[in-house]
């Protein structure tokens, strides 16, 4: 995937030390995203001996610059005091 995208963003919970089950990825092209579809589209995590199953959508938000200023007032619990 290097070379492949300019922006990744998995949401964590800081508390349970888990993903929230989703991700924000903006491919360089349209090929990219065609292929990260046709590789990973209901793909089952079996490795985790889990019944999820992956699910590739549009996001509402589209383009690295425009996800950037979405999540650039975003708060990180892990930068937070306790």
């Amino acid at each position: 995937a290097a070379g492949k995208y300019h922006f990744f963003s998995l949401p964590i919970d800081f508390k349970n030390r888990c993903n929230l089950g989703y991700a924000f990825v903006n491919l360089l092209t349209t090929e990219f995203a065609a292929e990260l579809y046709r590789d990973w589209h209901h793909k089952h995590w079996e490795e985790f001996n889990s019944k999820k199953v992956c699910e590739i959508t549009y996001a509402r938000v589209q383009g690295r610059q425009a996800l950037l200023d979405h999540f650039r007032n975003s708060r990180f619990p892990c930068e937070e005091d306790e």
